[in-house]
């Protein structure tokens, strides 16, 4: 699931993304993500230990970005199902370009 959310990303027209690598904000339209597994210690009622991949996506766009928004919507909602938000968009004060960040989870596999 993780490969198939980098291509989508990845494939999205008018941005570049990354895996978290910048030293200093971004220029441009740029989008990073970060994914990192966690396993939830709490055994279910099936004896499984439930596991998940957890991540964020950033996105920072000159202008306001909405179909470059829509189209990281698309692909959370593609890989993810219902299973991620928008955690917020403001305008970064370092660069002055909208950002937002979207907090997911998907299953691991």
């Amino acid at each position: 699931m993780y490969e198939q959310l980098k291509a989508l990303l990845g494939a999205i027209d008018g941005i570049q993304f990354a895996e978290y690598e910048w030293a200093t904000r971004p220029h441009g339209n740029h989008g990073t993500y970060q994914i990192d597994f966690h396993v939830d210690s709490d055994i279910g009622d099936d004896g499984h230990i439930d596991q998940a991949e957890e991540g964020s996506v950033d996105i920072w766009t000159a202008g306001r970005g909405a179909d470059i928004a829509a189209a990281v919507e698309a692909a959370l909602e593609a890989v993810c199902g219902g299973s991620w938000y928008k955690n917020l968009e403001e305008v970064d004060q370092e660069t002055r370009m909208l950002r937002r960040e979207y907090v997911f989870q998907m299953e691991a596999v």
